[in-house]
């Protein structure tokens, strides 16, 4: 996969060689890895622009290619900053230009406790360096990366810009999410793809598709505040949109308020992926039909 390729290249070429090399340079050969990527026209490169026909129906073939190659140099720039964050300073860590900063800060004067969730997109990982600096706690949840030596390297570093990473998969991992809103630590969530194969199920753009339940039952679980944040780039630096806190149904069942909920995220996602679709670095199938049918599982929710 072509995600596994940008990681790949930054381990294989030596993680503090990039982090050593001048910014202008790193971010160049970046760039020229990407577009070689794209030009080969190859499996991932295609399901990313069948994503985007979904997201940007009205567009014409060249269209949707100029999308896909922006795209493609949105997520290697992506890359480059992941691999190049453990050297930032705070100062720059805390330069996120972010659209709805005070949605943040009225959750975490509440007291109630704040769950976050948001698309693979833009630099989500400056996003949740930013939520760690400025208030002091995150836990997050990775997708173990390939080779496993790079993702002990990414938790690392996440864990010294001050978060609390658990893999996916792990045990209890619900009830562990749940127990750290409860000890008022910021829990944020990537919520577009479903890595259970089991997830909820949604409309997104107009088509099924199924996405985690993770962020939907902690906030219910716990009564957190809920919002939903998109990541892309404006003018080559990261940023972020914090929308409107998402209500968070309580009047059925577990299951049926997990799928309002759930629902209402997706409503979210497709405002921001909407806004910024080249940053939405979704290059896997996402929706059902799409998927391997004889894979999917029957939906159940996570106790």
């Amino acid at each position: 996969m072509i995600s596994d390729n940008f990681a790949y290249w930054g381990y294989s070429v030596g993680w503090s060689t990039i982090r050593k090399l001048p910014e202008k340079r790193a971010y160049r050969l970046f760039s020229r890895l990407a577009d070689q990527a794209w030009r080969r026209n190859g499996p991932s490169v295609r399901q990313y622009e069948k994503n985007l026909r979904r997201v940007l129906p009205a567009a014409s073939p060249a269209e949707i290619r100029d999308v896909s190659r922006a795209g493609f140099q949105s997520y290697a720039h992506y890359w480059c900053d992941a691999f190049r964050m453990p050297d930032w300073p705070r100062e720059r860590i805390l330069s996120l230009q972010i659209t709805g900063l005070e949605h943040i800060d009225t959750a975490v004067a509440s007291g109630r406790g704040l769950v976050f969730v948001g698309p693979h997109g833009g630099n989500y990982d400056h996003g949740a360096a930013f939520v760690a600096q400025r208030y002091g706690s995150l836990t997050t949840v990775a997708e173990r990366l390939k080779p496993y030596r790079l993702f002990e390297k990414f938790v690392a570093f996440r864990e010294e810009l001050g978060m609390e990473v658990l893999g996916f998969g792990a045990p209890d991992l619900v009830n562990t999410l749940v127990s750290r809103v409860e000890d008022n630590t910021i829990v944020g969530l990537v919520g577009d793809r479903d890595l259970s194969r089991h997830g909820v199920p949604v409309t997104f753009f107009g088509e099924a598709t199924r996405m985690p339940a993770g962020a939907a039952l902690v906030a219910r679980r716990t009564g957190a505040t809920l919002l939903a944040v998109n990541f892309y780039y404006r003018d080559g630096q990261p940023a972020a949109t914090v929308f409107e806190p998402i209500p968070v149904a309580t009047g059925g069942t577990e299951d049926e308020d997990v799928r309002t909920i759930t629902q209402s995220i997706a409503g979210r996602f497709e405002i921001g992926i909407g806004e910024h679709p080249s940053d939405w670095h979704m290059l896997q199938p996402l929706w059902l039909s799409d998927l391997d049918q004889s894979r999917l599982q029957p939906t159940q929710t996570p106790t």
